[in-house]
């Protein structure tokens, strides 16, 4: 079986991201279900480099293979990071057609909070549905969350500009 040149890449974009997610897993973090999101890299590189298209699939299979992998596939766990995974790649998409007037620092900042913002959307409604969340406490800790997704997306976005992706025909 031999694979053309676009299913090398996509291969080695989710495997890079696959990688990354890993490797995140060894990061201190203040929660544990807490990522700094540099999988999202691959995405940012499938979107630079190629088109919408690879960027979904990166994502989509990113999000499978690890759920395989660690067997939380279907779990609550796994719906969250897909939509979440979905939405933010489809903000980055949209966003990305004004490339010309936005870095990819932006286009990755915006899109994690997009990303975080959907998480605890799905959250909510998929298991906190009868909690009161005017509370100061959980007001609190959904802005230091959607803050540190923020900082995160800038950091992932910065990495992508330093990578100089110039687009390329596969």
């Amino acid at each position: 079986m031999k694979l053309n040149k676009r299913e090398g890449y996509l291969a080695a974009l989710v495997l890079v991201a696959l990688y990354f997610s890993l490797a995140e897993s060894l990061i201190p973090k203040p929660f544990p279900w807490m990522k700094l999101g540099l999988a999202n890299l691959a995405t940012l590189i499938a979107m630079e480099k190629f088109d919408r298209k690879m960027a979904f699939e990166v994502v989509m299979l990113r999000v499978v293979i690890q759920g395989l992998m660690l067997g939380t596939l279907f779990t609550p766990g796994f719906f969250v990071s897909i939509t979440a995974g979905c939405v933010s790649t489809g903000t980055m998409v949209f966003l990305y057609r004004f490339r010309e007037n936005l870095s990819l620092l932006a286009i990755s900042a915006l899109s994690a909070v997009i990303h975080n913002t959907t998480q605890l959307v799905v959250v909510y409604f998929l298991l906190f549905r009868n909690i009161e969340f005017y509370s100061r406490s959980i007001l609190t800790f959904v802005l230091i969350f959607l803050s540190i997704g923020c900082a995160s997306g800038i950091f992932t976005g910065y990495l992508g500009e330093k990578m100089n992706l110039k687009r390329r025909s596969i």
